[in-house]
């Protein structure tokens, strides 16, 4: 019987420091038993993403200039506890360069001042060039920490 070894892994990229970024639980972000829609905790994090790309690079609407857009790949996503209306929400964001098409964010959710996390997830996104195809992330479009 042939033996076979698994594929190595590939090494971890190293994350860049915490990117903050903060917002407010508002009606329309829960559902009818008063807490946040599960769904809403993407939309919480693709801000903070929005806002570190613009922080660390020419920004969406600048790479979108370009002919680049940046596109969700993978998600991963975990709830821990509930958030409420009313709420402020701190969004800490780390980003490794997971190739040299992909950026991996990792993201948690807490509630400003307290450090329990919310929601976790671990995002994914690539850049596509404007044939549609993967295109390399240059320094100019993000420039990590």
């Amino acid at each position: 019987m042939r033996r076979t070894h698994p594929a190595p892994a590939e090494p971890e990229a190293a994350m860049s420091a915490e990117f903050r970024s903060t917002t407010k639980v508002y009606l329309d972000d829960t559902d009818a038993q008063g807490i946040v829609y599960h769904s809403n905790y993407l939309k919480f994090f693709e801000r903070a993403r929005t806002d570190y790309l613009d922080a660390h690079g020419v920004g969406l609407k600048g790479a979108q200039d370009r002919g680049f857009r940046f596109v969700v790949y993978a998600v991963e996503i975990k709830f821990h506890r509930a958030a409420v209306l009313g709420d402020r929400l701190e969004i800490v964001s780390r980003v490794a360069r997971s190739s040299p098409f992909r950026l991996t964010f990792q993201q948690k959710a807490t509630r400003v001042g307290d450090p329990t996390a919310i929601s976790t997830a671990k995002v994914e996104i690539v850049c596509i060039g404007p044939s549609g195809d993967l295109a390399e992330i240059s320094h100019e479009l993000v420039a990590l920490d």
